[in-house]
């Protein structure tokens, strides 16, 4: 076989071992997009549910009261607003987008808490300046005590950055996982000591009453894990002034929400992560865990 042969070949493998992987990246970019739509089928899915359940209820002998009204159209906004968001990030998947498949599963097994899409939407990935005009991403975040992660998803299962609070910038998929499974959680004085400095700093009473709170509860959640009477800083008090409830995730029992109030005040609601801060944080978190 003469020189000018074997190099031919040569570059023949070459240029087939290329169309090789640039067809295994093509398939990983399809699967990718696939999870996106089938994420974004649900959503829609779940929201019109909702418009549904609200226009037969409209057209009904006994239309809702206001009460369940507000509950109602709170969890549509939510939807709709998440599913924007969603269909906004999920069409900028790339082959060099950091994959993890089980990153949801991780982020609850090690007890790690959503973050209210509202508070994330002026926080800017962490790359310079100069490429913030094409960033891409659906930014969702969690909390776990006062340690926080950020994420910007390309897909349920990709992203395209991920900052966090003890390293900053994390460039790959692996970095990632250890950041959310290294660790184990505070130990329940620290979360205890944390959550009661997250309460002192709240300083904006909550914008819903006791009753209002738990109606919320009752239509997503179901009934109470626990209730009864408090004394004025939510303790158990049998004879107390106030009442109390204790609400479990159906389908994660470890996430739990502790409501308590004393006459016509404002709700107190807390959860593992710290102050819930108004409905609409309560309506997101209700949201993500049915």
């Amino acid at each position: 076989m003469s020189r000018n042969s074997s190099s031919e070949h040569d570059d023949l493998r070459a240029e087939l071992h290329r169309e090789r992987e640039r067809v295994r990246a093509l398939e990983v970019v399809n699967r990718l997009q696939a999870a996106g739509l089938s994420s974004l089928s649900e959503l829609a899915g779940d929201l019109r549910c909702q418009v549904a359940d609200l226009h037969d209820d409209a057209i009904g002998s006994q239309p809702m009261r206001n009460r369940g009204l507000r509950n109602v159209t709170g969890r549509m906004s939510g939807l709709a607003e998440t599913l924007s968001r969603a269909a906004d990030g999920y069409a900028g998947v790339r082959t060099t987008d950091m994959i993890y498949l089980d990153v949801d599963d991780d982020l609850r097994a090690h007890r790690w808490t959503p973050r209210p899409d509202r508070v994330l939407e002026d926080v800017f990935p962490p790359v310079p300046i100069g490429e913030l005009s094409d960033r891409r991403g659906y930014v969702r975040g969690w909390h776990r005590g006062p340690h926080w992660i950020t994420l910007w998803f390309t897909s349920p299962h990709s992203f395209a950055y991920a900052d966090s609070s003890d390293f900053g910038r994390l460039s790959d998929s692996d970095a990632v996982r250890c950041v959310i499974t290294s660790g184990p959680p505070m130990s329940a004085d620290e979360l205890a000591e944390w959550v009661a400095a997250q309460r002192e700093s709240h300083a904006v009473p909550f914008d819903a009453s006791y009753l209002r709170v738990t109606a919320h509860l009752h239509a997503s959640w179901g009934g109470p894990i626990d209730d009864g009477r408090c004394d004025e800083h939510g303790h158990s008090a049998p004879n107390g002034p106030g009442r109390r409830s204790v609400w479990a995730c159906p389908s994660d029992p470890d996430l739990r929400l502790y409501i308590w109030s004393v006459g016509d005040e404002p709700a107190h609601v807390t959860y593992w992560a710290g102050p819930v801060v108004d409905m609409a944080h309560l309506v997101q978190i209700t949201g993500h865990c049915r």
